[in-house]
């Protein structure tokens, strides 16, 4: 019994702590058109109006957990829902077709980058306003992906520059791996992010781990050369005003200059990237 009393207060306190230290869910109504669908992603991409309190209006991809929306609904169809964050994810709950369109045919035509492909000499300029190109990293192993600083949700590309952190980290405790990697996350929106803002935005990021942005930079291009890019890799992004529309792209390119491989969506693990980059320098 004694023990039992002892035990209890500790039990309390824990729970207590536990409780407290959960980020509290943020709950946003939603509504727009869908854009597109993938049933196997579980996304919908929606071109969605103002969210009072979080961002203007876009078009980005949102994860839903409900099955029978990839069975009823249709793009062109207009839709609400819950947009639920949580911690690092989020995701859409209560989501009801207002309007429907009818079956569309979805353009198929995005292309997919295949292993062993050579990239482009893409031109960029860096979070210091510095020119760059890729070919400045040939003989080293690039990990690149694609971002834009004003992202609010915690699953995009807030978790793709969480992960690039995640990969610095480890890649940093292997220093002779690390001295031949390099990190580079892309901005596919060059009309905001300029270079002071993806300085600030680094910083975040990779400030504790690369504070002189040695191994990993920010960049950004113009508007044409990152169309360019984004079609290599098969990012979808439209610009058009505030509304962008984008998926989620990031490669390991390998000394060579050529692709060594893809993760296509967010459920790749930082583990994975740095095993990738790995492959490429046995």
């Amino acid at each position: 019994m004694r023990l039992t009393r002892q035990v209890a207060p500790l039990v309390a306190l824990l729970v207590l702590f536990t409780s407290c230290s959960r980020k509290p869910e943020r709950r946003y109504d939603l509504s727009g058109k869908i854009i597109a669908m993938d049933a196997k992603a579980h996304e919908l991409t929606i071109q969605h109006q103002d969210i009072p309190g979080l961002m203007k209006g876009m078009t980005m991809p949102f994860r839903v957990k409900d099955d029978w929306v990839f069975q009823a609904a249709h793009p062109g169809d207009s839709i609400t829902a819950t947009l639920v964050i949580s911690g690092d994810s989020s995701h859409l709950e209560n989501p009801v077709i207002t309007q429907s369109s009818g079956p569309t045919t979805i353009d198929g035509s995005v292309r997919v980058p295949q292993i062993g492909d050579t990239v482009p000499d893409f031109a960029f300029t860096n979070q210091d306003g510095k020119k760059i190109k890729l070919v400045q990293f040939r003989g080293k192993t690039l990990l690149l992906t694609f971002i834009y600083t004003r992202c609010p949700l915690p699953d995009y590309c807030i978790r793709m520059s969480n992960n690039f952190s995640a990969v610095a980290r480890q890649m940093k405790q292997q220093p002779s791996i690390y001295d031949k990697t390099q990190q580079l996350s892309i901005s596919f929106d060059p009309e905001y992010d300029k270079p002071a803002v993806l300085r600030e935005y680094g910083g975040r990021y990779a400030g504790d781990v690369d504070p002189k942005f040695t191994h990993w930079q920010f960049v950004t291009a113009t508007p044409e050369e990152t169309k360019k890019v984004a079609d290599f890799f098969g990012l979808s992004y439209t610009p058009d005003g505030a509304t962008i529309v984008h998926s989620l792209r990031t490669a390991v390119i390998g000394p060579d200059g050529k692709i060594a491989h893809i993760f296509s969506g967010n459920d790749w693990k930082p583990e994975d990237a740095v095993s990738a980059m790995e492959s490429t320098l046995q």
